[in-house]
């Protein structure tokens, strides 16, 4: 009888309860491998990208934009340089523990220049045209006011947010295999202009899409206008 049963066993192949778990395992790996190498999602938790990004936005990140890192490494495969205007998720130099997204203003060799709230790229000024005012919510839930502006960087127009004065001036050039990051929220963003640049090798992927907006960080309310938004 107990041969019998191992031959019924076998014939009928893997027990169910093992198949469960290689087909879980599966799965399991085929998510690491995405979200480690095609997309990962994001949460904003600050102002620093408004208004492009605003608080409690959840994106899609690609992560083979810029190459193939390996995780917890600074390994990369094909690797491709990030273009000026890239909205671009990246390790923070400061603490590599945490992931910080601003815009790329400044590639190798170029001379930034932030002066009385203006960006200089090479000599040249970035001119703005005033699009109002902007109200948005703050990481802290509170409201923040500012004029609304157009900027252009090569062939990316973007909008950005701007006062009447600078938290932080200065001349930089940047260093080959780095960038220069600003936030767009120009008054309100930890960006480049305090901590320098960003090493080639700190990439994690290019900001494409917003997946899902909530109205604030503990918020249950949801931006429907902003699902799908592709961000330029």
């Amino acid at each position: 009888m107990e041969d019998l049963a191992k031959n019924v066993e076998n014939k009928q192949g893997k027990p169910a309860w093992r198949e469960f778990i290689e087909s879980l395992l599966v799965i399991i790996l085929l998510a690491l491998l995405i979200r480690s190498f095609i997309i990962s999602p994001f949460k904003i938790p600050s102002s620093s990208m408004v208004p492009t990004l605003e608080v409690g936005d959840l994106l899609f990140v690609t992560r083979y934009a810029y190459g193939f890192r390996l995780p917890f490494t600074d390994v990369q495969w094909l690797a491709s340089e990030a273009k000026r205007g890239d909205v671009v998720v990246f390790d923070y130099p400061e603490d590599r523990s945490k992931d910080y997204i601003k815009r790329v203003v400044g590639i190798a060799g170029d001379v930034i220049e932030y002066k009385d709230n203006m960006l200089y790229i090479n000599g040249l000024k970035m001119n703005l045209s005033d699009n109002g005012v902007h109200t948005y919510l703050m990481g802290d839930n509170s409201t923040g006011v500012s004029g609304l502006y157009m900027e252009q960087l090569d062939d990316v127009q973007h909008q950005v947010l701007r006062q009447s004065y600078s938290i932080r001036d200065g001349k930089w050039t940047v260093p080959e295999g780095h960038y220069f990051m600003l936030g767009d929220n120009r008054n309100n963003s930890r960006d480049s202009r305090f901590w320098g640049f960003v090493p080639q090798e700190y990439l994690v992927g290019k900001a494409v899409v917003v997946r899902w907006s909530w109205k604030g960080v503990s918020s249950w309310s949801v931006r429907w206008d902003r699902l799908g938004t592709l961000i330029h």
